[in-house]
């Protein structure tokens, strides 16, 4: 397989420098986001072959022009997949009932979760265009589900998961459905993807599969994919997951 320019966000731990390892390991070009470059110098991160750091906040959305001007000076032959892994769990609020809603906080996630993924992939679409792979991953959830989330409601309030963040996921997985309605017959490849249950601190159970795992059998997932394929919520392991 020849090597790809791959642009992952959110880098700094868990999925996504798991996916920045993987990517460097197999000889792919990595543009990997960071929140501080300044807080990544010196980290396992910042040490890795073949991948260029690149600042990106997902709470000030003009760090995203900058950092797509930035990718431009990079890879100006174009990148070939994009993988939108940057997201927020909760904010340390209690935003586990309907009886909690703070709009602030809400705004902010959603803000992190799906505009400034879905502005980032949409900044990026002249680059994509430029190589023959054009993948859009939007890492989401099964907890976006519907179908999930009424079979298993209970277990959702026994991990205390934040409403707003499945919430967020399944406005993702919608916004993702618009680009592959749109771009699909450029050949374009749209893919939200589950990760798994994950050992990161996303995960207040501590409980899962580790993120080196995680990230090696969804990037098997995303090689497998074309254009060609249903649009799908799919799971790290290869199944579907029900809307």
């Amino acid at each position: 397989m020849s090597s790809k320019v791959i642009v992952v966000t959110g880098t700094n731990r868990g999925i996504g420098f798991a996916l920045a390892t993987q990517f460097s390991k197999r000889g792919d070009t990595v543009i990997a986001t960071v929140r501080s470059k300044a807080k990544a110098v010196g980290t396992p991160l910042a040490s890795l072959p073949n991948v260029t750091l690149v600042e990106l906040d997902a709470d000030n959305l003009a760090t995203i022009d900058s950092a797509v001007a930035e990718i431009e000076k990079i890879a100006p032959e174009g990148i070939d997949e994009l993988w939108n892994n940057l997201a927020v769990y909760n904010l340390g609020q209690n935003v586990t009932s309907v009886r909690s809603i703070v709009p602030a906080d809400a705004q902010k996630v959603f803000q992190i979760n799906v505009i400034a993924p879905v502005y980032l992939s949409s900044k990026l679409l002249p680059l994509l265009e430029k190589r023959a792979t054009k993948k859009i991953v939007f890492v989401s959830t099964v907890a976006a589900s519907f179908e999930f989330s009424k079979n298993y409601s209970e277990l959702l309030a026994q991990f205390g998961a934040p409403y707003i963040y499945g919430a967020s996921k399944s406005a993702l997985n919608m916004a993702g459905l618009y680009f592959h309605i749109e771009l699909n017959s450029s050949g374009f490849t749209v893919i939200p993807l589950h990760p798994g249950v994950v050992q990161t601190d996303m995960n207040p159970t501590g409980q899962g599969i580790d993120t080196e795992e995680s990230a090696t059998k969804m990037i098997d997932v995303v090689d497998a994919v074309s254009a060609k394929d249903e649009f799908v919520l799919r799971s790290y392991d290869g199944s579907v997951v029900a809307w």
